[in-house]
């Protein structure tokens, strides 16, 4: 894992970066979340009020570089990869704006499994592995 990469996309618009599962509790102030979270329960809350918002806001609230982590991006189908293009691009997601100091990080099992990603979403990825 290439944390001076990870680290250099802080502040950057319209980017994530992708890891290998295994090593993203090594990155340090971190929220993670399944990518393979189903419709209901990403979209059903209310406006500005994603299910990850709280969580985010709790640890992020000192400053430091956080790390939104979805977790296994390779194991779902691309229909469900594309939910998160607009989050990545806009770091806005159902009326909730990231706050500055977070960085988004998806996660893969295993270097090949970067294929997998759609063409869509990887078009915003940094591989850092």
């Amino acid at each position: 894992m290439n944390k001076e990469l990870i680290e250099l996309q802080l502040g950057v618009r319209a980017t994530c970066v992708v890891i290998l599962d295994g090593d993203y509790d090594k990155l340090g102030q971190t929220v993670f979340m399944p990518a393979n979270m189903s419709d209901a329960n990403l979209y059903g809350s209310p406006l500005e009020n994603p299910l990850f918002k709280e969580q985010i806001e709790k640890v992020s609230h000192n400053g430091k570089i956080t790390y939104f982590v979805i977790r296994g991006m390779d194991a779902i189908p691309i229909d469900m990869q594309n939910r998160y293009i607009e989050l990545i691009k806009n770091r806005e997601f159902h009326g909730y704006v990231l706050p500055s100091n977070v960085i988004i990080v998806l996660t893969v099992h295993k270097k090949e499994d970067l294929k997998k990603i759609s063409k869509d979403l990887y078009h915003f990825c940094v591989v850092a592995f």
